[in-house]
This record gives C-alpha cells, structure tokens and sequence, in this order.
C-alpha cells in the first residue's frame, strides 16, 4: 500500500515562505499600478473601492492558485504572512518612487494620445457648437404661443359666455339669417 506524500519538510516550508514573500511583490506590483492609474485619473471613492474589491479577488485567486501548484493544496497562514511581508517590503522598498515614475510615464503616454486626437476633437466639438446653435435657433422659431382652447372665440363648445347666453357672433349670425 503506498501512502502519498502529504507533508512539507521544513526545507519545503521555508522554500513556500518565500515563495510567498516573492508572490506577494509581484502582487504589490500590480497593487502599484492601480495606484499610479489612480494618481492620473482621479476616482470617486466608489470606482477607488470596485478596484481594491477586484484587487482583492485577483490576491485570492492567486493565492489559490499558488497553493494548489506549489504547497499540494494546503493553504497555511504564513503564506499569507509571506504575502503581506511582500507587499510590505516591496512598497518600503522600490514601489513609492516606482508608483511615481509609472504616473510620470502614463501621464506623459495620455498628454500624447491627447494631443494626437486634438484635432479630431475640436473637428467635433466645433461641429457640436454649429449643429447644436442650428437646432436651438431652430427651435425656438418655432415656439408657438399657447392659447388655452376656452380662450379661442367661436369654439364649438363655446357657444354660450359667462351669464348663459349665446354668444355675439351667432347671435350677429341668427339677426342676419333672420333680417333676410
């Protein structure tokens, strides 16, 4: 009967933790490019939260996936110590002046993608102003004065004014009807 291996030695342990630590740099890589997405595009705080969430969700599922390829499937807390210790180290160490030169670096990319475009923009915008100035100038042309229909003489449901009695203009009707 063969029994499976299914103890780390020390060795094996120690080899795991820093693994984890590794794991957990490249993480905070990753962590620092949000941050520098962060630092050149502000966020409201519900887009800042929706990021860490999926921060959060890719750190599990590597964590998972680390366990499941290098640790034979058991999860132990020091890998996410390992984790932490890292992250940790990586933004104390390199991460902060990285964090800086990726914001320089994608601001400088964007300040060059827009002034690639600007001509397209303005193209648009100046054809927004003249179609939207065309279609509001048209528009109020066409503004008609609202009359409630009560207002309007010789109505059909009119007839009769405020005392009961038939109105001047078919009562003028009825006289010339009858004087012929």
């Amino acid at each position: 009967m063969l029994i499976p291996d299914t103890y780390l030695t020390v060795h094996e342990e120690l080899l795991l933790f820093f693994g984890a630590v590794l794991l957990g740099c490249a993480l905070e890589i990753l962590f620092d490019l949000f941050r520098a997405l962060r630092l050149i595009i502000p966020h409201k705080t519900a887009a800042t939260a929706l990021e860490d969430i999926l921060f959060m969700l890719i750190w599990a599922g590597v964590v998972i996936c680390f366990t499941s390829v290098f640790a034979k499937g058991d999860l132990r807390i020091f890998y996410i110590i390992g984790n932490i210790l890292g992250f940790i180290l990586w933004r104390v160490t390199i991460g902060n002046p990285l964090v800086r030169l990726l914001s320089r670096l994608l601001n400088t990319i964007f300040k060059l993608i827009k002034w690639i475009f600007s001509p397209i923009t303005k193209l648009c915008v100046r054809a927004y102003k003249k179609c939207t100035s065309k279609f509001v100038n048209n528009a109020k042309n066409h503004k008609r004065e609202k009359k409630p229909l009560i207002a309007a003489r010789k109505m059909l449901y009119n007839i009769f004014n405020k005392k009961g009695r038939k109105d001047e203009a078919e009562n003028g009707s009825e006289k010339k009807g009858k004087e012929a």
